[in-house]
C-alpha cells in the first residue's frame, strides 16, 4: 500500500532542483552518457545486470565495491568500480578501475565532458553567464556555474543531495544544499591526497608512484594551529598491483583479501572473494569492446551463457535450462524483459528518456504523465484511482489521490518543514543550519527532539513523553553505548570492519559473535556461555549446518541456480524439500512428514492455484482469480465454496462474501483508515485523534470505548460509556501504575525491562504481590506469588522448559524434548511415539491423523475413550464428537475467524476486531473483551449487553499476559486460576461458589469447555499435550516443527496460532511505544493501517 508521506518526502522526479530551491530557467541538452567504448550506458545502480556482475546493456563486466566510509553530516562512501570498457584507462587503481573520487571534467571547445566515478562520459554545453544552468535529462544530470569564475558544479538526479565542485576541471569539493562540504586536498603531484569533512575526520589516500595503495581513516588531533596533526585510526583498505600495473588484490581492515586475474588486455577473468568463492568470465571480442558470453563460479549452482545481437538484445541461458531476454534501446533504456518463468515486461519512453508506460506480463498498462519541466504529474495505474502531483520551486508539494490531498511545505534546501494530511492535521519538522533534524512536532503538539554532534551522530534523543536516550561512539563512528530512558546502558564492541562482536547488556551479561570473511556469523555465544556454531558450504555465504549448544544439528542445501534453499534436514534426520520455478517462486514443497504442496502462478508471478496432496493420494485444490492490479477477486475452495473480494477505486477492501450468510464490509475515511466494519450481526465504528491513534470504538452492542493519550501517544485512560474504565501511568515507555476499579496495580522492572514485580492494593492496603526472576538469558526462573506460592523453572541447553516446581502444593512437572523439539510430558506411564513430528502415542493415549496431518481421533485408556475431530477443506475444525456422544460444531467467516459454535443445540456467536475476539453472544450471556491497545493482552471483560447492562471486570495478568485473576470493580476476585506450564487449567477458584466463566488463556487463546481445547485463531491448541491439532498453515514461516506451540511457554506466546514470538522486554506489563499503551488503528483485513508515519529517517532506533 502506498504511503503519501513517503511520496511527498521524495524530490521532484523531473529535472534537478538546484541549491537555491528555485526552479530556474534552464536549457536541456539531452545526450545519453557513454562508456569508454562509446556505448550508451546508465549508472551501475540503474543498469540491468545478471548475477550482479554482467551488464545486460553492453555485456561488459561491472563491479561496484565499497571499501570504506567517511562519516559525518555529509557521509561519503569510498567505492571502487571496475568496468571492462575502461581497460585502457588507469585512473590510479589499475586498468579498468576507478573510484568515487576519480572524476574530472574535460573541455573540448564549448563542450564539457564529465568523466564520472564510474568512468562514464556525460556531455554538456559549457555553461555561460547567459545560460548558467544546463540540464541533460537523458543522463539525469545538470551542470551550472559555481561561485568562482573557474568553478563548475555537477549534480545527478539519482543523488539529489550532493553537488560536485570542479575547478579547472579537477574535483575540489562535494557539498549539499546546506553548504556542508567535503574538501578535496591534493599532493604535490596533483593527486587527491585527503578528503576532509570539516569535523576532524578525513580519508587519506596513499600512493606508490602513480597508484593508490591504501585508504586510511584519520582523526585530527587538535593543538595549536601549527600543531594540528592527522592521526590514522585505521587503514580501511590496501591495494596490491602486478608488474603490469593491474590491481590484483584488495585487503580490508580485517586482513581479508579479494583477488583478481586478467587477460593480456586487462579484461577481468577471475574474481576470488575473501571467503574463497571465485567467479569467472569468458568474453567475445577483445579489450574495451569485450562482451561476456559465459559467466560461472567455483560453486556449481551458478552458470550462465549469453547470446548477443547488434540490436540491443541478449538472451541469457541459465544453468537450470531457463532463459531470460533483455532488450534495450540505443539509449540504454530497458524496453523489453522476459523473465526465467516467461513473463514479459515492456516499457516505453519519451524523447527525454522519461518512462511513459509500462506493460506487465498480463497486459496491464501503467501510464505516466509529465509537465513541461519533465516532472511526474499523473500516474494512471490499472483498476486504481489516478495519482497526481504538484510542484513548487521544483519540489513536490502536493500529492492527490481521489478526494484526499496531502500537502507539504519545504525549506529552500528542499527538506519538508510541514506536512498536512487530508484532515488538515499538520506535522512539522525543524532543522539546524547544517540540515540535521532537530524536532518533529506532531499534531497533538508533542515533540520528538534530537541532539547531534559535529559528525552528524545522534547523541541524545528526547521522546514525546519527555524520556531521554543517549548514545556514544568510538573514533571510527561506531556506536559503543546506548543508555535508555531508565538509565540502563548497553555496550557494543566491533571488529575492524564494523561487525558487531560483543554486546554487553545492562545486567553485565554478554553476547558475542564471530564471523567469516563474508561477514556471516560462524559462532554466537549467549549470555550463559553456550555456543551455537554455523558452517558454510562451498566457500559460500550460505549456512550449510547449524550446530546447537547441545550438539544437535540442522543441515541446509542449496541446489537452485539462484542459490535458493532446497533442503532442510532437521535434528532427527527428517528432510523438508523445496522446489522452485526458474524465476525463484516455490513450485513444490514437501514437509518433514512427507506432505506435498504445489503452487501455480500467473505470468506476473502471482499465485493462481494451490494443490495439497494427502498421504493417501487425495488432493485439495484452491484457485485464485485476480484483477489487473494483482488483487484477489475470487477464491474457489476445494469444496467448491467461492469467496468474493471487492475493492474501491483506491484498492481498499470493501466487501468479502463467502456465501455463508456472514458477509464482511468495510468503510474508510479520506486518509484510508478503517472507520466502519460490518460483520454478520454487528458493526464496529472507529474514530481517531489528530495523530491518527484510535480514539473511539463503538462496540457491536452500542457500548463506546474512548482511549485517552498524553502527548506523544502514551495511554492515560480508557472510558466505557462515559465512565472511567481504567487509568494508566507510564514512565519512560513502561507502565508503572494502573487503576482498575478500586484496585491499584504497581509494576516494577529489571534492567532489561522484564516485569519484575506486580503488586495489587486497595486503598493503600496490600492485597497480593508477584515477583519474577530471570536468568541472564532472559528465561523465567522463579515466580514468588503471595497467593499461590513459589514456582521454579528449569531449562535445557536450548532454552526449552524441562521442569517446574510448585513449592506450596509440591506439584511438579517434568519435560523432555526430542532433538526436533517435540515435547514429552513425564509423570505418566506408557511410551512416547512420534512419526514425522506427528504424535502417535503418549502414555495411554493414541492419536490418528488424516491424510493432511490433522488430528482426527484421540483414543484414551482401556477401554478406549474416543474423541473424533472433523475438518473442512481449509483444515479448520468444524465438529467434535466426544466420548460421551456429545456433538459440537463450529463455523468460520471468510477470514477463517470462528463466528459460531454449537454445543448440544446451544449456539454461541463470536465477533472480531481484526484478529482479536471482542464479543460473544449466547442465549444465557453476552460478553465483550477489551484489550491493551495494539496487543492481545486482555484488559477488561464486560459482562452483559448494552450500555445499561455491561458490567466491567478486570484482568490481572502475569508476565506473559495470561489471566491470573478477574476482579470486580470493588476488588473482589471473582475468578482465579492456576495453570500447568503449557496452559492447562490446573485449579479454578470462584468467589462465593458462583460460577463465572472467563475463557481467555494464553494470549489469543479461548478455552472451549466442551473439548478442553483452546481456540487459537488459526488453529486449536491442546494444552494437555502442549501441541496443536493441525500443522502450521504458514509452514516454514512458523518454524521447523509444525505442531509445536512455541519454543518456550514461559517466555513465548502465539496469539494467532501461527509462528510464536517472544514479547519484547519493554512490553512486560505494558509499553507505551511498542503497541501496548498506544492507541493504534485496528488491523485492516489486508494490511495494518499505518498512521502518522514519520518521514524523517533518523538514527534513533538502532
Amino acid at each position: 500500500m502506498f504511503d503519501p508521506q513517503e511520496v511527498l518526502a521524495c524530490p521532484a522526479s523531473g529535472p534537478l532542483t538546484l541549491r537555491s530551491g528555485k526552479q530556474e530557467r534552464y536549457e536541456d541538452a539531452s545526450r545519453q552518457a557513454k562508456n569508454p567504448n562509446g556505448d550508451s550506458t546508465d549508472t551501475v545502480e540503474r543498469t540491468a545486470t545478471h548475477n550482479g556482475q554482467v551488464s545486460m546493456v553492453t555485456g561488459e563486466g561491472l563491479l561496484p565495491l565499497t571499501n570504506g566510509t567517511l562519516d559525518g553530516i555529509l557521509p561519503f562512501d569510498f567505492t571502487r568500480f571496475y568496468r571492462t570498457s575502461a581497460v585502457e584507462i588507469d585512473s590510479g587503481l589499475g586498468f579498468g578501475w576507478s573510484h568515487s573520487l576519480s572524476q574530472h571534467l574535460e573541455f573540448h571547445g564549448e563542450q564539457v565532458l564529465w568523466i564520472d566515478p564510474e568512468n562514464r562520459r556525460t556531455p554538456f554545453p559549457r555553461p555561460t553567464a547567459e545560460r548558467p544552468v544546463i540540464h541533460n535529462s537523458l543522463s539525469r544530470a545538470a551542470i551550472y556555474l559555481g561561485e568562482r569564475p573557474d568553478e563548475l558544479i555537477l549534480a545527478l538526479a539519482d543523488d539529489p543531495t550532493r553537488f560536485y565542485h570542479f575547478r579547472d576541471g579537477r574535483l575540489s569539493a562535494i557539498s549539499d544544499a546546506y553548504g556542508n562540504r567535503l574538501t578535496v586536498q591534493r599532493d604535490r603531484c596533483d593527486r587527491i591526497q585527503r578528503l576532509d569533512n570539516g569535523a576532524d575526520r578525513a580519508l587519506l589516500l596513499r600512493y606508490d608512484l602513480k597508484h593508490l595503495v591504501a585508504v586510511d581513516y584519520q582523526v585530527l588531533q587538535r593543538g595549536t594551529p601549527e600543531a594540528n596533526t592527522w592521526r590514522t585510526e585505521q587503514t580501511l583498505v590496501s591495494y596490491r598491483y602486478d608488474a603490469r600495473q593491474r590491481l590484483i588484490e584488495a585487503t580490508n581492515a580485517a586482513g581479508e583479501s579479494e583477488r583478481y586475474d586478467y587477460d593480456e588486455q586487462h579484461v577481468i577473468l577471475q574474481r576470488q572473494l575473501a571467503g574463497g568463492a571465485s567467479f569467472f568470465w569468458a568474453w567475445e571480442r577483445s579489450g574495451k569492446a569485450a562482451r561476456c558470453i559465459h559467466h560461472w563460479a567455483s560453486f556449481t549452482q551458478m552458470e550462465a551463457r549469453y547470446a548477443w545481437d547488434d540490436q540491443g538484445c541478449v538472451a541469457v541461458n541459465n544453468a537450470d535450462g531457463s532463459e531470460e531476454v533483455y532488450v534495450h534501446d540505443g539509449r540504454a533504456r530497458l524496453v523489453r524483459q522476459v523473465g526465467p518463468d516467461g513473463g514479459e515486461l515492456q516499457k516505453a519512453y519519451d524523447d527525454q528518456g522519461r518512462l511513459i508506460a509500462e506493460q506487465d506480463a498480463l497486459g496491464a498498462v501503467t501510464e505516466y504523465q509529465y509537465d513541461e519541466a519533465g516532472r511526474l504529474i499523473t500516474q494512471l495505474a490499472p483498476d486504481e484511482a489516478p495519482i497526481s502531483c504538484d510542484y513548487r520551486h521544483g519540489f513536490l508539494c502536493t500529492f492527490t489521490r481521489g478526494q484526499a490531498m496531502w500537502t507539504c511545505q519545504r525549506n529552500t534546501q528542499g527538506d519538508i518543514t510541514a506536512i498536512s494530511d487530508p484532515d488538515g492535521q499538520i506535522t512539522r519538522y525543524l532543522y539546524d543550519p547544517q540540515g540535521r533534524l532537530l524536532t518533529i512536532r506532531f499534531p497533538d503538539q508533542s515533540a520528538h527532539r534530537f541532539v547531534w554532534n559535529a559528525l552528524g551522530q545522534l547523541v541524545e534523543e528526547t521522546l514525546p513523553d519527555g524520556a531521554q536516550r543517549t548514545f556514544s561512539y568510538d573514533a571510527l563512528g561506531r556506536r559503543i553505548t546506548r543508555q535508555d530512558e531508565h538509565g540502563a546502558v548497553t555496550g557494543y564492541e566491533w571488529d575492524a570492519v564494523g561487525r558487531l562482536t560483543r554486546t554487553t547488556l545492562p545486567t553485565g551479561a554478554c553476547r558475542a559473535c564471530r564471523y567469516n570473511a563474508y561477514g556471516q556469523v560462524t559462532a554466537e555465544t549467549d549470555e550463559l556461555g553456550r555456543v551455537t556454531r554455523y558452517e558454510y558450504a562451498d566457500d559460500l555465504h550460505l549456512v550449510s549446518r547449524r550446530i546447537n549448544p547441545d550438539g544437535s544439528a540442522l543441515k541446509y542445501r542449496y541446489d537452485h541456480a539462484q542459490l535458493l534453499l532446497t533442503e532442510i534436514e532437521n535434528e532427527v534426520g527428517d528432510t523438508y524439500r523445496l522446489d522452485y520455478t526458474p524465476g525463484g517462486l516455490i513450485r513444490q514443497e514437501t514437509g518433514f512428514d512427507g506432505r506435498r504442496t504445489t503452487y501455480a502462478y500467473d505470468a506476473n508471478g502471482q499465485q493462481l492455484e494451490t494443490t495439497e496432496f494427502g498421504d493417501e493420494g487425495s488432493q485439495f485444490v484452491t484457485q485464485y482469480q485476480r484483477d489487473s492490479a494483482g488483487r484477489l477477486l475470487l477464491k474457489t475452495l476445494p469444496d467448491g465454496i467461492k469467496v468474493e473480494y471487492h475493492y474501491d477505486n483506491f484498492g481498499r477492501l470493501v466487501r468479502v462474501d463467502d456465501g455463508q450468510e456472514h458477509p464482511l464490509a468495510f468503510e474508510y475515511d479520506r486518509r484510508g483508515r478503517l472507520i466502519t466494519e460490518h460483520q454478520g450481526w454487528g458493526t464496529l465504528r472507529y474514530g481517531y485523534d489528530a495523530c491518527g491513534r484510535l480514539k473511539r470504538l463503538r462496540l457491536p452492542d452500542g457500548g463506546v470505548l474512548v482511549y485517552h493519550h498524553a502527548k506523544g501517544g502514551v495511554l492515560t485512560a480508557v472510558d466505557l460509556n462515559g465512565t472511567r474504565l481504567t487509568s494508566h501511568r507510564f514512565v519512560g515507555g513502561r507502565e508503572q501504575q494502573r487503576q482498575q476499579g478500586l484496585l491499584l496495580s504497581d509494576y516494577a522492572y529489571d534492567e532489561q525491562g522484564y516485569l519484575q514485580a506486580h503488586a495489587v492494593s486497595q486503598k493503600q492496603r496490600s492485597l497480593y504481590r508477584r515477583e519474577y526472576a530471570y536468568s541472564a538469558k532472559g528465561n523465567l526462573l522463579q515466580i514468588a506469588d503471595s497467593r499461590h506460592g513459589q514456582r521454579c523453572y528449569q531449562y535445557d541447553a536450548l532454552d526449552r522448559l524441562t521442569a517446574v516446581r510448585h513449592a506450596r502444593d509440591q506439584f511438579a512437572e517434568n519435560f523432555t524434548h526430542d532433538p526436533a523439539g517435540n515435547l514429552q510430558i513425564h509423570g505418566r506411564p506408557g511410551p512416547f511415539v512420534l512419526q514425522g513430528n506427528r504424535l502417535r502415542r503418549h502414555c495411554n493415549s493414541h492419536y490418528d491423523y488424516d491424510a493432511f496431518g490433522n488430528l482426527i481421533r484421540e483414543r484414551r485408556g482401556m477401554p478406549p475413550q474416543v474423541t473424533q475431530y472433523t475438518y473442512d477443506s481449509q483444515h479448520r475444525l468444524i465438529s467434535i464428537r466426544t466420548p460421551d456422544g456429545k456433538s459440537v460444531s463450529y463455523r468460520y467467516d471468510a477470514f477463517g475467524r470462528r463466528i459460531r459454535k454449537t454445543v448440544d443445540g446451544q449456539t454461541t456467536q463470536f465477533f472480531w476486531q481484526g484478529d482479536q475476539l471482542i464479543a460473544e453472544s449466547a442465549p444465557e450471556h453476552y460478553r465483550s473483551y477489551v484489550y491493551e491497545p495494539g496487543s492481545f493482552r486482555p484488559l477488561a471483560l464486560l459482562d452483559g449487553k448494552g450500555r445499561a447492562d455491561a458490567c466491567p471486570f478486570y484482568y490481572q495478568l502475569d508476565h506473559l499476559g495470561t489471566p491470573q485473576e478477574l476482579t470486580s470493580y470493588g476488588g473482589a476476585i471473582v475468578w482465579s486460576a492456576k495453570y500447568t506450564a503449557h496452559g492447562k487449567l490446573r485449579e479454578l477458584s470462584q468467589s462465593d461458589g458462583e460460577r463465572f466463566e472467563q475463557p481467555l488463556r494464553f494470549q489469543g487463546q479461548y478455552f472451549d469447555a466442551e473439548s478442553g481445547l483452546h481456540y487459537n485463531r488459526h488453529r486449536y491448541y491442546h494444552p494437555e499435550i502442549g501441541r496443536y491439532l493441525t500443522p502450521d498453515p504458514v509452514k516454514l514461516a512458523g518454524g521447523l516443527n509444525p505442531y509445536r506451540y512455541t519454543r518456550n511457554p514461559t517466555g513465548w506466546v502465539s496469539p494467532l496460532g501461527l509462528s510464536g514470538n517472544c514479547p519484547l522486554a519493554n512490553k512486560a506489563g505494558g509499553s507505551a511505544r511498542d503497541g501496548v499503551g498506544e492507541g493504534v488503528s485496528p488491523t485492516c483485513p489486508l494490511q495494518k493501517l499505518q498512521s502518522n508515519t514519520c518521514i524523517a529517517q533518523t538514527q534513533a532506533t538502532t
